[in-house]
């Protein structure tokens, strides 16, 4: 008994909306699907997996007319040795492993159809090798699946699925991408891609490593900077490995506490803070996750009250997920800041299906052999909170709301 009782605590799953795998529909009005894989270069076995459910649904998304756009989410080269401090490969070589190979041929056949591809750096991008290395401004002309034009940059999507460059950031200095060559159609959304591992994880002192994260701390300020000048009518989604908040072994309160609000860079805070973001993507910990607010997050971890809601989406779990953990799959070891709509610890990946006046994250997840799905609806251009708000509870007793305040 104590047996199952240890295994059945590493699957956590929360929400009330997973069902059977989601079939899209045809979309009604223009809608466009991130595909967000996270995590794909960790030492695991569902990769392969996650691979034929991530080909069955583009294939479908495709069949029905809806665009798609994959986006890695950092981590995409991983240790080969036990545990994460285990041998890195180099970038070209870690594709010949069995789970990041299969997604990669899905990816790469996905862009050889016209599909977009794009991707964020991770703390396991720079603990393995340098990150330059995973540069390549478009997918099919270098060794990667993806095109990642500087470290920290800004794309627009269209409803057609094309993405146009919007602004990249180098030494310091941010640079428009080219003019739209279309300006009778707007783009659904502007994706902010950030190196969040450059501030939160960076290489040791006094390397050539450190001063490349300084400069991407700079990048990633001047990027945020220049967005924040230059308002635009569309939705904009910051796009970053680590998460600004999270119910997962990494959140504040959790085992390895490193993915709150307070800790990420000012720039980053500040712009989050102003309304820059109606959401935000990430993955670092093996888990899915959405949530209409981080509000309420935030206030636990940093005792911050945002004025403005900002959904979240994780999809860190394509490879390794914390369900196979061990402890990390344990409730004990979760953050204790967020209280997320939907969550699960399994082994699949995310999608965000991006409207112009809302979005839909939908979390397809492998349970024992089959695929099922949740979804959470949550609409784009919601006002600012009032000026005050209810206080969830403070103390780390995360699903005791609501109770009345103690003053």
């Amino acid at each position: 008994m104590v047996a199952v009782t240890a295994l059945s605590a590493c699957a956590i799953e929360r929400g009330k909306q997973w069902g059977p795998p989601v079939v899209p529909a045809v979309p009604a009005v223009p809608e466009v699907s991130l595909v967000l894989l996270g995590d794909v270069g960790a030492k695991g076995r569902s990769g392969q997996a996650t691979a034929v459910e991530l080909e069955r649904v583009l294939a479908e998304h495709k069949r029905r007319g809806r665009p798609a756009v994959v986006l890695w989410l950092g981590d995409n080269v991983g240790p080969v040795g036990p545990g994460d401090l285990g041998r890195c490969t180099a970038p070209a070589a870690a594709w010949r492993q069995k789970g990041p190979a299969a997604l990669a041929r899905v990816v790469r056949a996905h862009a050889a159809a016209g599909g977009a591809a794009l991707a964020a750096l991770g703390e396991q991008d720079w603990r393995c090798g340098q990150p330059e290395l995973e540069l390549q401004p478009e997918p099919g002309k270098g060794p990667h699946p993806w095109a990642m034009p500087g470290h920290n940059y800004a794309v627009a999507v269209y409803p057609d699925g094309h993405v146009r460059v919007t602004m990249s950031c180098a030494t310091g200095l941010c640079a428009p991408g080219p003019k739209d060559m279309s300006p009778e159609t707007s783009p659904l959304v502007e994706l902010v891609v950030v190196d969040s591992a450059a501030w939160l994880v960076p290489p040791p002192v006094n390397t050539p490593a450190a001063a490349r994260a300084d400069q991407s701390v700079a990048e990633q300020e001047a990027l945020l900077k220049a967005l924040t000048a230059a308002p635009a009518p569309w939705p904009r989604l910051l796009v970053s490995h680590h998460p600004l908040e999270s119910a997962g072994p990494h959140g504040v309160g959790g085992m390895y506490s490193d993915s709150g609000y307070y800790l990420h860079a000012a720039p980053v805070r500040r712009a989050v803070d102003a309304g820059l973001f109606a959401g935000a993507l990430s993955a670092h910990d093996r888990m899915l996750l959405a949530t209409g607010d981080i509000g309420p997050a935030t206030k636990r971890s940093s005792r911050y009250w945002l004025k403005h809601p900002v959904f979240q989406v994780i999809s860190g779990s394509a490879s390794a997920p914390d369900s196979r953990g061990g402890a990390r799959g344990l409730w004990y070891f979760q953050g204790t800041a967020l209280k997320a709509e939907l969550q699960t610890n399994r082994a699949g990946f995310a999608e965000l299906y991006v409207r112009e006046d809302s979005v839909s994250a939908v979390l397809r997840r492998r349970r024992a052999g089959r695929w099922g799905a949740g979804a959470v609806t949550i609409p784009l251009g919601r006002p600012p909170h009032p000026a005050e708000t209810p206080s969830p509870v403070m103390d780390p007793c995360l699903y005791c709301d609501p109770v009345p305040p103690r003053q």
